[in-house]
């Protein structure tokens, strides 16, 4: 019995056509999500967005279609890109509406855009779904204070807290609602009770001495200050607000000191030639 013989010109011939075939083409949708996967981590954006595309192409209807556009909208923000992010997390949303880490996602970026009334309507539909989601009543909170919406504000930090009584950002939030809503008294015992808790943070020594500035308490106001220049030193914007307080009093050599140090630390001096003249 005699061998059939490999036709091997044939065979030549058909890895050399499959060669020329576009190398997307030979891809499965999941190796596509890998190597798109793989391709933002190594920050080759563009290219991570080509193997996503390719993945939609492959398979345009497949539901995980909500989470690659998710990822294309990742990809997009870190390339510096957020209004085409904004598009892709509403195909992704228009896929999964109820999907709860892409809502966020794309709330968290209309915030950061500062676009509140989009952001507010993506928390509010995430606490829809979960009344309990923190971080969606910590940002809706916000949100609602920016607008002077001072009860609804309060009804949310409210929530939040009796869910996790030592939230720092939420127990800070009901301080700072106090303070915008003219209720200075209540905003210092409240932040009086924060710093005992957190005798560590700048800020709440910063925030507690602008109240007592705006109540012309300014001898309170500047030990504030000295304890938030104390824990960070290196805070330009804490040694600056205590030049232009020893300024407002008349302490010209104390607030030329402190605007020197702000130099230092990265103000420009021109910036500052105005308040320089004034301390002499």
């Amino acid at each position: 019995m005699t061998k059939k013989k490999i036709n091997t010109g044939l065979l030549i011939s058909w890895v050399l056509w499959m060669a020329t075939l576009p190398f997307f083409a030979q891809q499965t949708y999941d190796s596509c999500i890998e190597q798109g996967l793989a391709a933002t981590k190594a920050q080759h954006y563009d290219e991570a967005i080509g193997h996503f595309r390719q993945a939609l192409r492959l398979s345009p209807n497949d539901i995980r279609n909500a989470l690659t556009y998710a990822n294309i909208a990742h990809v997009q923000v870190a390339q510096g890109e957020p209004h085409k992010a904004l598009v892709s997390y509403d195909m992704a949303l228009g896929i999964a509406p109820l999907n709860l880490p892409i809502l966020e996602a794309q709330a968290d970026l209309y915030l950061s855009l500062g676009n509140l009334n989009k952001a507010l309507m993506n928390y509010s539909k995430i606490l829809d779904i979960d009344p309990y989601h923190a971080d969606a009543l910590l940002n809706r909170a916000y949100i609602h204070q920016q607008h002077r919406e001072f009860l609804s504000a309060k009804e949310d930090y409210e929530r939040l807290l009796a869910l996790q009584p030592d939230n720092y950002a939420a127990l800070l939030g009901v301080v700072l609602l106090y303070q915008n809503a003219d209720k200075p008294q209540e905003a210092l015992s409240r932040l009086s009770v924060l710093i005992d808790q957190h005798p560590d943070k700048a800020e709440l020594y910063s925030i507690r001495a602008e109240i007592e500035a705006e109540a012309g308490q300014t001898e309170l106001a500047l030990m504030d200050l000295d304890k938030a220049i104390g824990l960070e030193p290196e805070n330009k914007n804490l040694v600056l607000t205590r030049a232009y307080l020893h300024l407002k009093e008349g302490h010209k050599h104390l607030a030329k000191k402190d605007f020197e140090r702000a130099i230092e630390l990265g103000t420009p001096r021109g910036q500052l030639k105005e308040e320089l003249r004034q301390c002499r």
